[in-house]
C-alpha cells in the first residue's frame, strides 16, 4: 500500500488535468525570467550570446507559444547557423 501511495505522489505531479493551461502558465513563467535577463548590462548579454533585440522580439509571440524555443529559433537564422 505504501509503495502505491508513493507511486500515486509521484505521477500525480507530472500528469496535469489541463495541458494547455500547465503550459501557458509555464511559458509565462518563462517570459518572466526573459525580462529579468533583459535587466543586464549589453556587454553580459553578449557573452551568453543574446542581444536585447531578441529578448523583446520572443516575448512579443503568443503566450501559447514557447518563448526559449522561439529564441533558439531566431537566433540560428540571424547569425548565419541551422538549428539541427
Amino acid at each position: 500500500m505504501r509503495d502505491y501511495i508513493l507511486n500515486q505522489a509521484e505521477t500525480a505531479g507530472k500528469t496535469f488535468t489541463f495541458p494547455a493551461l500547465h503550459r501557458i502558465v509555464a511559458n509565462w513563467r518563462k517570459r518572466r525570467q526573459l525580462r529579468q535577463l533583459e535587466l543586464l548590462d549589453d556587454h553580459v548579454l553578449m557573452d551568453i550570446g543574446l542581444t536585447r533585440d531578441e529578448l523583446i522580439r520572443v516575448q512579443r509571440v503568443p503566450l501559447a507559444r514557447d518563448p526559449v524555443s522561439e529564441l533558439l529559433n531566431i537566433r540560428p537564422t540571424s547569425r548565419g547557423l541551422r538549428h539541427k
